[in-house]
């Protein structure tokens, strides 16, 4: 958990689109291209439960209960920093969603591009027997904008984790690993990526914020595990938040954005026996 102050604001006019999306739990490379082929979203959810009982809900009450989540597309994203989030209370929650945020046109229906994309869901034990589980938060496929830059060079993902009903918002940020390295407070070198505004360029209006954690490979963002039993009836809550950091050395300072670039990510989710 990061600390955070006030970021002075700044108009953001880049745009740039990109696809997240989430395959089934698969053991081949030939099962997700199977899947991908089935399931059309630009960002899914889906779980393989092998020899336990879990299940997966967008509301905590698991009136609608399944294996399975999805979001059909997504619009273009306009390229912002952290502090203009909303509140972990807003964003960490079944009551909103992204496009709650959205940039419309006058008619204020129709969606011309979103600041950032959260997606909250539940994840319950509805077995008679502990579970154990694996998550996995992956990139499945990305391609490069015509000046060669990716969208995860400057992407941003937060995962919220807690308790299905807690009142706690315990996150981490993730970025991948940084071209640039810097030495960190135990004298280490350290490829870690700043949140926002590197040490190098932060003042009064833009602070150091500190750094991300890194992303594990080139398609694995992080891996979630349960550090013990996920006993019989016990809810977890998941949200995820992505955005394009503009402050981001690899993002021109918002001055160009990496055109006709795309990216889909994937959450794996693997239940077993305790």
């Amino acid at each position: 958990m990061y600390e955070l102050k006030y970021v002075k604001k700044r108009k953001r006019n880049k745009f740039i689109a990109i696809g997240t999306g989430v395959s089934t739990i698969v053991v081949t490379s030939l099962a997700i291209v199977a899947f991908l082929g089935r399931y059309v979203g630009t960002f899914t959810v889906a779980l393989n439960n092998g020899n336990v009982s879990l299940s997966l809900s967008r509301t905590h009450d698991f009136v609608a209960q399944s294996s399975f989540l999805r979001v059909d597309s997504l619009p273009k994203y306009q390229e912002r920093t952290y502090s203009q989030l909303p509140d972990s209370d807003a964003l960490d929650s079944e009551n909103t969603t992204y496009l709650d945020w959205a940039n419309k046109k006058s008619d204020n229906v129709t969606v011309t591009s979103i600041p950032f994309f959260k997606y909250t869901f539940f994840l319950k034990n509805v077995g008679t027997a502990p579970a154990s589980y694996s998550m996995k938060i992956l990139i499945l496929d990305s391609k490069a904008g015509s000046d060669g830059r990716k969208i995860e060079d400057t992407l941003r993902v937060m995962i919220y984790e807690n308790e299905g009903s807690s009142a706690e918002h315990h996150n981490e940020i993730y970025a991948k690993r940084s071209p640039n390295h810097h030495i960190d407070e135990d004298g280490n070198v350290s490829f870690a990526e700043a949140i926002t505004v590197d040490p190098s360029r932060a003042d009064e209006f833009n602070p150091f914020l500190g750094y991300a954690k890194e992303f594990e490979s080139d398609s694995v963002i992080t891996t979630i595990s349960t550090d013990g039993p996920f006993d019989t009836g016990a809810i977890k809550r998941y949200t995820l938040v992505t955005w394009l950091e503009g402050y981001d050395l690899q993002s021109e300072n918002f001055k160009t954005a990496p055109v006709g670039a795309n990216l889909r990510l994937g959450v794996e989710i693997n239940a077993y026996e305790y």
